[in-house]
């Protein structure tokens, strides 16, 4: 068999190689230019006498709220990449002192080389004596100085507050929480990440599927309802009072335990095992980690 030699007329060319590159660096220029396009927003201001009840709903995005001394909740719904009307739609409105926005999208969003090329933030500033409700699909959320009862569920995002007072909730499919200056009836869970609270507590209560727990109870937190810790995979510290009266039981499955807590020990004491009465004994303070060490110490 006779190979015949390749003519130089049949390789690229230097001048249409030259031509690609500069067509994909182009393109590529152009999808940058795109993400960073302007911002678009959707703005709206609503007067309130009394006390706020402030909802706010999205699927796919992040949540931003503070707070001040006024008497109007003020709404910015800041957007790239989406037509109003068509792939986002965004909604307000108000009954009473109760003021809800909700900002949805259809997917007009686009991705290209693994970044994304739309974005999503609704930014909430509200009276500070107030009543807050969040209710985000995919976006992280963060809160600041809320005196009053705060819900706050994202299916994937960080949770992160910094002071709020009252009857407190936070619930994150996947992210962490971090929350601090808290003071009143706490419930936090995450499905897969580690949570960090701060704060005076009369009811605790923190689940994490797959992450650390590390809570910092201020003086004059008090066991008024039972406290519940646990993590299915994660270490706990957790730092109390020292005159906190509870019953406490402690327990890990794969780690150990320590503790400079004073205690009157009752049954069974192990390493990875402690019942005992803290000040004389209380409601019940119940701490588990499934694979994980737990540090008990003073406030």
């Amino acid at each position: 068999m006779t190979m015949s030699p390749i003519s130089s007329g049949s390789l690229p060319q230097g001048r249409w190689v030259r031509r690609a590159v500069v067509g994909w660096m182009a393109g590529m220029l152009a999808l940058g230019c795109a993400g960073l396009s302007s911002a678009d927003e959707v703005t709206k201001t609503f007067t309130v006498s009394g006390r706020a009840h402030v909802k706010v709903e999205t699927d796919d995005g992040a949540v931003r709220v503070s707070t001040g001394d006024i008497k109007q909740v003020e709404i910015r719904v800041v957007y790239t990449g989406y037509k109003l009307d068509k792939d986002l739609r965004v909604s307000t409105d108000q009954s009473g002192d109760s003021v809800g926005v909700i900002a949805k999208t259809s997917g007009g969003n686009f991705w290209s080389w693994g970044v994304r090329h739309g974005s999503l933030r609704v930014e909430v500033h509200m009276p500070k004596d107030a009543d807050l409700n969040v209710r985000a699909g995919d976006g992280s959320v963060e809160a600041d100085s809320i005196n009053g009862s705060v819900d706050i569920t994202t299916g994937d995002g960080s949770i992160t507050v910094q002071g709020a007072r009252g009857t407190i909730r936070f619930h994150t499919g996947d992210g962490h929480i971090e929350a601090r200056g808290l003071d009143g009836n706490v419930d936090a869970s995450s499905g897969d990440g580690h949570i960090n609270l701060e704060g005076r507590f009369d009811g605790l209560n923190i689940r994490t599927g797959d992450g650390s727990v590390t809570a910092r109870a201020a003086a004059g937190s008090k066991v008024a309802t039972s406290w519940s810790i646990h993590t299915g995979d994660g270490s706990v510290d957790l730092e109390l009072p020292g005159d906190l009266q509870a019953n406490l039981d402690a327990s890990t499955h794969d780690g150990h335990i320590s503790s400079g807590l004073q205690m009157t020990v009752e049954g069974s004491f192990s390493s990875s095992s402690i019942h005992g009465k803290l000040n004389g004994g209380g409601p019940s303070l119940t701490i588990q980690t499934g694979d994980g060490s737990i540090h008990l110490s003073k406030t």
